[in-house]
């Protein structure tokens, strides 16, 4: 497959063992880039899979390009990189917060184009598309939204102190959440004919347990929903878990969609 900048560590499926390894496609939290999966990419531990970060523009290894004003055009340099792929080659779509609304509007299209599908939608830490967005900061100062980031878990209090890093850190993150805020007031959501995983963490403040159930609505193809101990950022630390329900996914629906 041919490399690209949405995909800078994509790696070679045929390197386990010459079996047929299903893709798994990992989309990042408003603010975050591809590094957030790099060892999940780096892995062998979980054999058959094959774990993509993909990059946004505007950060990580794409940092002198322009942030991305739409969901659409974040869509569309996503799917780019499905076009390329084998079309018989299975895969999954995984997003965490951000990434899983991107993860099912680049679903969406592919319905809506009559392209193979993934095997499963696998979301995390996200609420159902057309929810109310939960932290509008995007529109806030700094200081508030750097409150709200901290709140969350995903950023040590530390980073507060370190004022070149924030520098870099905040357009990113207001850029991203005022995408996603777009994108939640807009779309209308549509059900889905591939199978859904939806993740939570029981401690999350911005897409908890009582969220998470609602991702059955979008799907006709099987739900499946898992809460797992830890806030916001849960898989972080519940790596084992989280690599469990994708395993499952990519193994209970190895006829469907893909």
């Amino acid at each position: 497959m041919t490399r690209n900048r949405w995909t800078p560590w994509d790696s070679d499926p045929a390197a386990d063992g010459g079996t047929e390894a299903v893709r798994v496609y990992c989309l990042p939290h408003a603010g975050g880039s591809a590094g957030s999966y790099l060892a999940w990419a780096r892995s062998r531990q979980v054999p058959g899979l094959d774990f993509v970060p993909v990059e946004l523009p505007g950060r990580g290894t794409r940092m002198a390009e322009q942030l991305p004003a739409s969901m659409e055009e974040v869509v569309d340099g996503v799917l780019s990189v499905l076009e390329a792929r084998p079309e018989r080659e299975p895969f999954l779509l995984f997003g965490h917060s951000m990434g899983a609304q991107i993860a099912y509007e680049t679903t969406r299209r592919l319905v809506a184009g009559g392209r193979p599908l993934p095997r499963t939608l696998v979301v995390s830490g996200c609420r159902p598309p057309g929810s109310p967005v939960a932290m509008p900061l995007h529109d806030r100062d700094d200081d508030e939204l750097l409150k709200g980031i901290v709140e969350l878990g995903g950023t040590p209090a530390e980073i507060l102190e370190h004022r070149e890093l924030l520098a870099m850190l905040l357009p990113v993150m207001r850029a991203d959440l005022g995408l996603l805020a777009r994108y939640m007031e807009a779309v209308r959501p549509t059900v889905l004919p591939c199978p859904v995983v939806a993740l939570g963490g029981d401690g999350d403040r911005l897409s908890g347990p009582e969220w998470i159930d609602g991702w059955r609505s979008v799907t006709a193809g099987g739900f499946r929903r898992r809460i797992l101990p830890g806030d916001h950022f849960f898989l972080h630390d519940e790596v084992d878990a989280v690599m469990e329900e994708i395993t499952g996914a990519a193994e209970e629906h190895a006829g469907a969609a893909g």
